[in-house]
Parts: C-alpha cells; sequence; structure tokens
C-alpha cells in the first residue's frame, strides 16, 4: 500500500535518477550563473558580433566621427579566403578563411583613393566564448597601402578582428567578424 507514512519510495532508482537529473540541472546552471559573474564584459554583443554598438555610447561615437572624418578605405582579403554565400544572413560570417596561420593582406586608402603609406597595422583577433584565446598581430607594409601578415587562429570557428592602423597621429579603426574553417 502507498501511502504518504511508507518511505520506501524514496529507495525506488526511478525516483533517485529523477532526483540526480534535477540536482544536475541546478548545479549547471549554479555553475553557469558563476561564469557570467566572473568573467569580465567582452566587445561583442549577445549575437557575438563587434559592429552593433550602442549609439549612446560616447567612446564608440568618437570612433565612428574619427573614421568619417580620415574617409579611410579598406579593404581585407586572404589567398587562403573561401567566397562565402551571398544569402547568408547579416550575423553570419561572411569571410571565411581555410588555413591557419592564415595569410591577411589589408588594402588602405584615403578618401581620395590615394594609397595610405608608413601605416602600423595592428590586428587583435578575439575568440567569443573564452579571453584565453585571443591574440594580436601586426601587419607589415608590402608595397604603397598595402599590408601583408600571418595570423595564427589557435581554434577554428568564428572569431572577430579589430584592426587598427595608426599613421602620423591619425588613428583608423575597422571590425570584421570570419569564420576559421580549418585548424592544423
Amino acid at each position: 500500500m502507498i501511502s504518504q507514512s511508507n518511505k520506501q519510495g524514496w529507495r525506488n532508482p526511478w525516483v533517485i535518477g529523477f532526483a540526480a537529473i534535477v540536482l544536475c540541472g541546478v548545479l549547471v546552471n549554479l555553475f553557469l550563473l558563476w561564469n557570467v559573474m566572473r568573467t569580465p564584459v567582452r566587445l561583442l554583443d549577445d549575437v557575438y558580433s563587434v559592429k552593433n554598438h550602442n549609439m549612446q555610447d560616447a567612446k564608440w561615437v568618437q570612433q565612428q566621427a574619427g573614421r568619417t572624418t580620415l574617409g579611410w578605405q579598406a579593404r581585407l582579403h586572404s589567398p587562403q579566403q573561401l567566397q562565402s554565400d551571398g544569402k547568408a544572413p547579416e550575423s553570419a560570417a561572411r569571410f571565411v578563411l581555410t588555413a591557419s596561420p592564415a595569410r591577411i593582406q589589408l588594402e588602405l586608402n584615403d578618401r581620395d583613393g590615394r594609397p595610405v603609406q608608413g601605416g602600423q597595422v595592428l590586428v587583435t583577433a578575439q575568440w567569443p566564448g573564452n579571453a584565453s584565446y585571443d591574440f594580436s598581430g601586426a601587419l607589415h607594409e608590402i608595397a604603397h597601402g598595402q599590408y601583408e601578415g600571418s595570423l595564427d587562429f589557435p581554434r577554428p570557428g568564428n572569431w572577430d578582428l579589430l584592426i587598427r592602423v595608426q599613421q602620423d597621429g591619425r588613428r583608423f579603426e575597422m571590425e570584421q567578424k570570419i569564420f576559421v574553417a580549418i585548424s592544423r
């Protein structure tokens, strides 16, 4: 007979298994909450995009004003780049690399289309899930307005590149979302 005074129901393997599953779920959620609280806020938004910044952020507004004032035009490409699907959503990475280390090339022109010479180019690669994978690399000028370098991605997946150019006291910044398809 089953009644509330009968304590043998708690010894049933099905009840013990269900209680273990519920306990695991609670522990996993507590771990996730703890991890969110101790991890610093990244430059990325909730869809791992660096393009949709908060328009009210004064630093972002200043960066956009500086970029507009300079009028520089940058084009990033790589010999290991695949053509991405033109029908892919805006949030998808449209720059796909098939090698690591990957050779990255940057063409930089001023407002009038003349090459920007003598710039120092620093590329910071950010892994959205874990800041310990982030790294930086420099691109070196190989021709007038053309910069090239090699980036060694430690793992495949979505990456965000922050490209900073310094030239004669002027600063240009751009972001590029990429996908690395193959890692060593």
